[in-house]
């Protein structure tokens, strides 16, 4: 399942990954390359959810704890690339200190981990100890962070920077011949460092036997920094635990955060969208800025958060298990390839279509809409009833008449179906020409209701030409020609 950056950044789902904030560069790390849990993972991604909802059950409670737990991921850096290299050879000076940090962080780990892993039941989430391992490094036990090889670890390294010492205090004294002294300092010196080598090739041996235990240790870490960022954005945005069903997506109140923030920014609001989608074509209608765009983009963003193990921005979620997620809108990239828009949204639906089954989805924003309308109502039309007779997934969205026709489900942006328009033409009697629009759009309606009876096309574009003052008779005559499409 395979999204360029641009189409996640597109829905709002490289918005949401900035929004999680894991501590360690173990989460970073993981965020930056999170895909979804495929259908032979179903069990997979129904633990993490789990986790994640037994975690938010008990952060307030245990606040101080994770507080603490996430202060010590903090401190945390990379030490993988000097475990592997320990597997063959001897580790240096500054590769050892970084494995003793890293244990010394561990420590403060260890506890905090284990007291929320118990206080929240979670399951496949556990961490081996290490002490062992931090003795081997840390032999004085000085739990100070830095490194300096003991004469604890070698007798011999004891013997020989006592005679270094007694022949510096020789040198410092000026007591005797001192060409003969800094010889004898130097042979010293090299003795001293080839047994510091001896020591730290057998810390290297001795740390082998704790490799695989601290790489699975870093892979626990991983997760449960991770889980930590995705509960404390549930927690933080309201979201909703999806539960995993086998045949539709049920998804209510949703919301869309990046747009939503940018709403928040101008003192508005997100309009919830709620919305089933079955096996086969899924059909979103409504006037030109009527917010089917934002419907779809909202869909799709949710179902790729609850398959990536983040919760929906809804209040329910039920979401099916899938192996492919395609978007399908305007590519404007295709013209570098000598291509027209049209002509490269239909190379590459004509990809996706041969991939498709039953763990497939396809999203497709206002298809078609790049060609003259007689023939692109007819393609999308065409392409709806083969896709409703798929038993892959389609949600599409589209301004042409009478393409729901062909589709299992019809929803249709609500609009300004509810609005009083005498009230509303009286209150843009007050306001400036030019800031009409803006009044209209705050009076919109971008949540959805399903039609279940054939209806005429929506009408909000003549209600908005009527509200803004068109000439009449345009208004009029437009009116008529879709009286006579119908």
């Amino acid at each position: 399942m395979k999204l360029s950056f641009e189409k996640k950044c597109e829905i709002g789902f490289q918005y949401v990954l900035d929004l999680l904030e894991p501590c360690s560069c173990y989460g970073a790390e993981y965020i930056r390359t999170l895909v979804p849990y495929t259908s032979a993972q179903r069990s997979e991604l129904m633990c993490e959810l789990d986790n994640i909802q037994k975690i938010i059950s008990v952060y307030e409670a245990e606040k101080a704890v994770f507080t603490k737990l996430e202060y010590a991921l903090m401190h945390l850096k990379d030490i993988r690339p000097m475990l592997n290299k320990c597997r063959s050879t001897s580790l240096n000076e500054v590769e050892l200190f970084e494995i003793k940090r890293f244990l010394l962080t561990f420590k403060d780990i260890y506890p905090a981990f284990c007291h929320i892993s118990e206080a929240a039941s979670t399951v496949g989430l556990e961490l081996v100890e290490l002490y062992a391992a931090l003795d081997i490094v840390d032999p004085d036990k000085t739990g100070v962070p830095s490194f300096y090889i003991s004469e604890t670890c070698s007798l011999r390294l004891r013997e020989i920077r006592k005679e270094k010492k007694n022949v510096e205090l020789l040198i410092r004294s000026k007591s005797g011949n001192m060409d003969d002294l800094m010889i004898e300092r130097t042979k010293i010196a090299a003795r001293e460092e080839e047994e510091e080598l001896a020591v730290k090739a057998r810390m290297s041996e001795g740390l082998r036997t704790y490799l695989d235990d601290m790489l699975a240790d870093v892979a626990t870490i991983r997760r449960i920094d991770v889980i930590i960022a995705k509960a404390k954005l549930a927690m933080d945005r309201n979201c909703c635990c999806p539960v995993i069903v086998t045949d539709s997506f049920v998804l209510e109140d949703m919301v869309n955060p990046k747009i939503g923030d940018g709403l928040a920014e101008k003192g508005k609001s997100f309009t919830p969208v709620s919305i089933s989608v079955q096996r086969g074509a899924t059909v979103i209608t409504g006037a030109n800025m009527g917010g089917k765009s934002v419907a779809l983009k909202t869909t799709a963003l949710n179902i790729l958060l609850a398959l990536c193990g983040i919760f929906p921005f809804a209040k329910k979620a039920e979401i099916v298990m899938l192996d492919d997620i395609y978007i399908i809108s305007e590519d404007l990239e295709s013209i570098d390839r000598g291509l027209s828009s049209f002509g490269g949204e239909i190379l590459e639906f004509n990809t996706v279509v041969k991939k498709l089954d039953s763990c497939s989805m396809v999203v497709l924003d206002e298809f078609a809409r790049g060609t003259n309308p007689d023939e692109g109502a007819a393609i999308v039309k065409a392409a709806t009833k083969w896709l409703q007779g798929r038993e892959s997934y389609t949600i599409l969205s589209t301004h042409y008449d009478g393409v729901a026709e062909h589709a299992g489900a019809h929803y249709q942006v609500i609009g300004l179906k509810n609005i009083d328009f005498a009230s509303l033409k009286s209150e843009l009697a007050c306001v400036e020409a030019e800031k009409s629009a803006d009044r209209i759009a705050e009076h919109m309606d971008y949540g959805l209701y399903k039609v279940l009876e054939k209806q005429d096309c929506p009408r909000d574009a003549l209600n908005i030409c009527r509200l803004l003052d068109l000439e009449p008779e345009i208004v009029e005559l437009a009116e008529k020609n879709i009286d006579n499409l119908i």
